[in-house]
Formats: C-alpha cells, sequence, structure tokens
C-alpha cells in the first residue's frame, strides 16, 4: 500500500510529464496512464466505502458550536458590564463618603477654632505680664487711671 501510494505520488507529480502537458506535447501513454491512475484511485475510494457525508447534520454542529461560543461571548460581554456597573457605583459611593467625611472634617475643624478663639479671649483678660522694652528707648511712665487728655486749643492770635 505504501509503495503503491508513492508511485501514485511520483507519476502524478512527475515533473517531465507536467512539462509535456504544460507544451500540449501529450503521449498518448502519458494520457492513458493519467487517466488509469485516476481510475484506480476512485476504484479504492470505492472499496474503502466510506460513508457520505450528511451536511445537514454537520451544519447543524457547527450552528450548536457557534451557539454556544456566541452565548458564551453574550455571558462575558454581560459580567463585563455589570462589573463595570459596579464599579461605578462604588466610586460614587466612595465619593460621597469621602464628601461626608470631608463635611465632618470641616465640621470639627470650625468647632477646633472657635474653642480656641474662645480660650484666647479668656486669657487676654488675664495680665499677660511685663511688655519688652527696647534697650535703647526711654522708659515709658504709665498713668493708672487717668486717660490722656485731648490736646488744648489756643484761640488764635494772628493777623486779622
Amino acid at each position: 500500500m505504501a509503495k503503491s501510494g508513492t508511485q501514485q505520488i511520483k507519476q502524478t507529480f512527475n515533473p517531465f510529464n507536467m512539462l509535456k502537458n504544460s507544451f500540449g506535447g501529450e503521449s498518448a501513454n502519458g494520457q492513458n496512464g493519467m487517466n488509469a491512475e485516476m481510475k484506480k484511485m476512485q476504484e479504492k475510494m470505492g472499496e474503502k466505502k466510506a460513508t457520505p457525508l450528511d451536511f445537514a447534520k454537520l451544519q447543524e454542529k457547527y450552528n450548536n458550536q457557534d451557539k454556544a461560543k456566541t452565548d458564551a461571548l453574550r455571558n462575558r460581554l454581560f459580567q463585563m458590564v455589570k462589573s463595570g456597573d459596579e464599579k461605578i457605583l462604588a466610586e460614587k459611593k466612595q465619593k460621597e463618603q469621602e464628601k461626608i467625611r470631608t463635611l465632618a472634617w470641616e465640621e470639627q475643624e470650625k468647632k477646633r477654632r472657635e474653642a480656641e478663639k474662645a480660650r484666647q479671649a479668656q486669657m487676654s483678660a488675664e495680665p499677660q505680664g511685663k511688655e519688652r522694652q527696647s534697650i535703647l528707648a526711654p522708659k515709658k511712665k504709665k498713668k493708672r487711671g487717668v486717660e490722656p487728655s485731648p490736646a488744648e486749643i489756643k484761640p488764635s492770635t494772628g493777623k486779622q
């Protein structure tokens, strides 16, 4: 079987026969030999008793395979869209929580500042101690309980 197969291949792909066929110089032997080989191959095919293909069944199988692939892709796309929606919802929720956290922090900061101001106001009522004076500046005398009087105004004594 193997030897006959190789001989058939040599005969069908014989370069000399191909050249003869291309130039139109076919010999009766070459043509008959080719036809005989084709007949032999057809006979061998017939001897194998191969079952004919049922194209309807093949088409149905391919359709089922395509349907399964389509369903898998559809499910994958659905999952991608669903996960995208979940991701968007999670981001919105996170932004809302961040906003709430920021508002709470600002409120707490405002309360802290008010408490600091109240403490400063309470501390300013108490005496602070001596004021620091410059070495070169003359000492200031403070009058206790007396406010400075306004400048005195004299009537004008100029020419009239």
